[in-house]
């Protein structure tokens, strides 16, 4: 996927940005699907195991989020800057973002992308406003996680600014 040339620089990657690893959201609803490449989201606890993720309300994946009550969280490698890229500069409501990259279905209804470090389903247990932006807390269900034997790094912002 050779897309460096056609993305506009991002202001956001431009500028000084906290050094965070980079991930994607995938949720379906309604027979549509969106991955958006998000870098704010955390674990929240072990017992039930959960994480955060924040979205910002005027994306379709917000709204998404909303009607499907759950999503898939992938931890990208650092040689997937280029879905990161894509998945964080086009809209879904633009195009299928979901069309072109490699997704299997985790038997559960949960797109999982393959080759990333880890994919995670995930059910949303709670919502919580944070002015242009929702924090959505939800309890991971299950996951497939990389077990090849080469070393694996995650995907940074820093690696983004590169390119």
């Amino acid at each position: 996927m050779m897309i460096r040339e056609t993305l506009p620089r991002s202001p956001y990657l431009a500028k000084t940005c906290p050094e965070a690893p980079v991930g994607l959201v995938i949720v379906r609803a309604g027979g549509r699907a969106n991955a958006m490449t998000v870098s704010f989201f955390s674990e929240v606890a072990h017992h039930p195991t959960s994480m955060w993720i924040s979205i910002e309300r005027s994306t379709q994946t917000h709204s998404l989020l909303l009607e499907a009550g759950a999503f898939s969280f992938v931890t990208l490698e650092r040689k997937q800057a280029a879905i990161a890229l894509e998945c964080g500069f086009h809209s879904g409501r633009d195009r299928d973002k979901c069309k072109t990259l490699p997704l299997y279905d985790n038997g559960g209804g949960f797109l999982f992308l393959r080759d990333a470090i880890a994919s995670t389903a995930c059910r949303i247990e709670r919502t919580v406003p944070l002015g242009a932006h929702t924090l959505f807390i939800a309890h991971i269900l299950s996951g497939d996680a990389q077990s090849a034997r080469r070393p694996l790094r995650n995907l940074l912002l820093s690696d983004l600014q590169a390119l």
